[in-house]
C-alpha cells in the first residue's frame, strides 16, 4: 500500500495527506466545542502533551523529508552522470563519418535511455527490473574468439542493452574505424555509464523506509488528536483557526514526504534528463 501510494498522482497523494487528517480532527474539535469547560486547571497538561509530541512529530517528519531528498537527489545525480557518460560518448561517434557500425553504436545508446524511460524509470517500473543474468549476452573481445562466445542477442532489457553498447564499442575496436586515443576514451566513457548505472540501481526504493513511515503515522495521529482535544475558550473562531492551520502544517509535511520520493519520469527532475538527451541524439 504504502509503495502505491508512492507512484501514485500528485492529485491522490495531496488527497491522502488532507481528507484523513480531517476525517480524525474535525469530530473531535467538534465535540472538544460542545463541551461547557468550566474548570481549565488541565490546561497546562494539554499544553505540555502538545509541545512533546509536536516536537517528535517535527523530529520525525524532518528526518523523513532528509532522508527522501537525499535519497532523490542521489538517484538523480546517478542518472545524470549516466548520460553524461552517455552523451559525451555519443558525441565522441558523431566526431567521425558514420559507418554501419558506428551508427549502430548510437542506435543502441538511444534505444538503453528510451528502455530505461519506459521501464526502470517508468511510474510501474521505479524498483528497477530484476534480470537474470545467465539470460545476459556479452560480446567477447577478438582475443576471445577462440573461446566460441556467443553471439550478441539483443533482449527487451535495460541491462542487456547497457551490454549491448559496450559490445557496440568492442564492435568499432574490431573495425578500427576510430583511432586509438578516440577508442580509448569511448571504453572509459562506457566505463563511467556503467559505473553510473550500477550506483542509480543498487539505490534503495522506497527512500523512506516504512519503520519510519509508519512511527511517523503514530505520531501524526497523536497530533491530530491533541488538536482536536485541545482546550478552547469560548471564542469559536479561534478553536477552529487553530484546527485548520494545524492540519495545513500536517498535511504539508505528509506531502512533502510522499512526493519528494517520486524517482520516475513523472518527475520532471527525472524525465528532462531523458528527453533532452533523445531529443539531441534519437
Amino acid at each position: 500500500m504504502y509503495e502505491s501510494l508512492l507512484q501514485s498522482s500528485f492529485l491522490v497523494r495531496l488527497l491522502v495527506s488532507v481528507i484523513p487528517a480531517l476525517l480524525v480532527v474535525v469530530p473531535l474539535a467538534y465535540i472538544a466545542q460542545k463541551q461547557e469547560i468550566v474548570n481549565r486547571d488541565d490546561d497546562n497538561v494539554m499544553t505540555t502533551a502538545m509541545r512533546f509530541v509536536g516536537a517528535a512529530f517535527i523530529f520525525i517528519g524532518s528526518f523523513a523529508n532528509v532522508t527522501a531528498w537525499q535519497g532523490a537527489s542521489s538517484a538523480n545525480s546517478s542518472l545524470k552522470n549516466e548520460l553524461a557518460s552517455l552523451s559525451a560518448l555519443s558525441e565522441t561517434i558523431l566526431d567521425y563519418k558514420q559507418n554501419d557500425t558506428l551508427k549502430d553504436a548510437l542506435s543502441k545508446i538511444t534505444t538503453y535511455v528510451q528502455t530505461i524511460h519506459d521501464t526502470e524509470l517508468s511510474t510501474t517500473g521505479i524498483k528497477g527490473f530484476t534480470v537474470d543474468n545467465s539470460t545476459l549476452q556479452r560480446k567477447q573481445r577478438v582475443k576471445n574468439a577462440a573461446l566460441d562466445a556467443p553471439v550478441e542477442v539483443k533482449r527487451d532489457s535495460a541491462e542487456q542493452q547497457a551490454l549491448d553498447i559496450r559490445s557496440a564499442i568492442i564492435s568499432i575496436e574490431e573495425a578500427d574505424v576510430v583511432n586509438d586515443r578516440d577508442l580509448n576514451r569511448m571504453l572509459k566513457q562506457v566505463d563511467d555509464f556503467q559505473s553510473a548505472r550500477r550506483t542509480r540501481i543498487s539505490g534503495t526504493w522506497p527512500l523512506v523506509p516504512q519503520v519510519v513511515i509508519s512511527t511517523f503515522l503514530v505520531i501524526t495521529i497523536a497530533v491530530l488528536v491533541l488538536i482536536g482535544r485541545y482546550p478552547t475558550g469560548p471564542r469559536r473562531n479561534l478553536k477552529w483557526m487553530q484546527v485548520l492551520a494545524s492540519v495545513a502544517v500536517v498535511s504539508s509535511v505528509w506531502f512533502s514526504v510522499l512526493s519528494t520520493q517520486d524517482v520516475s519520469v513523472k518527475s520532471e527532475r527525472f524525465n528532462v534528463p531523458i528527453e533532452s538527451f533523445l531529443s539531441r541524439y534519437k
